[in-house]
């Protein structure tokens, strides 16, 4: 592709046209049309490369004086791309100073005179010297540069470690979290399920405490009978008299309370035994303790449809905030014939 007519100088006036484009110094309309040239033209996109190398060098050298230093230093280095430039040339020269010998060789010409026969031709033995310079300049260049480069991925792979490693415990605390709001809401939805049963038992219960709803049987007979809710202790080894229970006709469930000896969970859960197979037939699902006047205790609301006369167990267990769960006690009630 053919170049700008405009840009078609001299070595040294292109070279200060493409200083002054750096530099921001070129008008407005001779710098866009150079922008364009350096993307559609392969040779000014090099030549631009090796003119903006060559004066990050001097910067970083401190061969900058006077307007292009103030120039460099107000315009050039506004880009973060620049500046990352100048920061890795900083660190090459750097490196490239330090494995610079740290004492001058003798001078070629002594060690010639000293070396070379005096009839041996100066061009011949001249030559290993010139590829031994060479040698001697671009070596150190390159382990520099090498070393700049294997430093540069070490430091890339330790992020890449880091933030693979900050990623999968993110992951991992999401998936607590979520399982955690689950679980919290599995047990907002049966405290709520609990809490409404209870409340229509309760409200059935007090629409029919104007009328009997059983006769009360006499303590001799170690039978005792609650209008509203069936209160139950915990079992202890004393022998007494077991709570029975007679169900109305037309009752849907039973409302039960549990006392409690102490309030050591945040919820409790009720499962309904038959002593006859020792099988659960009902639970009620995580509930949160009430307090009462001098007492604690847990509400439960039993399926009716569940109860037939026979002895029956309430094994009452407590979970804490930690999800470990433990039986708290076991309640014993009979359901007596209509």
């Amino acid at each position: 592709m053919s170049q700008p007519r405009e840009f078609e100088h001299g070595p040294e006036d292109d070279r200060d046209q493409l200083v002054r484009y750096l530099l921001g110094l070129l008008p407005s309309d001779r710098a866009e049309r150079l922008d364009e040239a350096a993307i559609t033209d392969d040779d000014i996109a090099a030549r631009l490369r090796v003119v903006e190398n060559d004066l990050v060098d001097a910067y970083v050298r401190g061969d900058l004086t006077g307007e292009t230093l103030e120039r460099f230093e107000s315009h050039y280095l506004l880009s973060p791309r620049r500046r990352r430039m100048v920061t890795f040339a900083r660190g090459f020269v750097r490196a490239v100073d330090g494995a610079a010998p740290a004492s001058a060789s003798e001078p070629e010409s002594q060690v010639a005179s000293s070396t070379r026969p005096a009839d041996a031709d100066p061009h011949v033995a001249a030559a290993p010297r010139e590829r031994s310079a060479g040698r001697g300049r671009f070596s150190p260049m390159l382990l520099a540069l090498a070393a700049v480069l294997v430093a540069a991925c070490g430091v890339l792979i330790v992020q890449a470690a880091r933030l693979r490693t900050g990623l999968e415990a993110a992951r991992s605390q999401t998936a607590a979290l979520e399982q955690r709001t689950r679980s919290l809401e599995q047990q907002l939805a049966d405290q709520k399920a609990s809490k409404d049963a209870a409340v229509k038992e309760l409200e059935r219960a007090r629409t029919a405490s104007a009328a009997p709803v059983g006769a009360a049987k006499t303590a001799a007979s170690g039978v005792e009978m609650l209008p509203a809710a069936l209160v139950l202790l915990p079992q202890t080894r004393a022998i007494g008299p077991i709570p029975t229970l007679t169900l109305p006709a037309h009752t849907e469930r039973v409302p039960i309370e549990l006392r409690l000896e102490s309030n050591d969970f945040v919820q409790y859960e009720g499962g309904l035994k038959d002593p006859a197979t020792s099988q659960v037939i009902w639970r009620s699902g995580w509930l949160f303790a009430t307090w009462a006047p001098s007492r604690r205790l847990v509400r439960l609301a039993v399926p009716a449809n569940l109860l037939k006369p026979q002895h029956y167990s309430l094994d009452l267990s407590g979970r804490d905030a930690s999800g470990h769960v433990e039986v708290v006690g076991s309640y014993a009630f009979q359901v007596a014939p209509q």
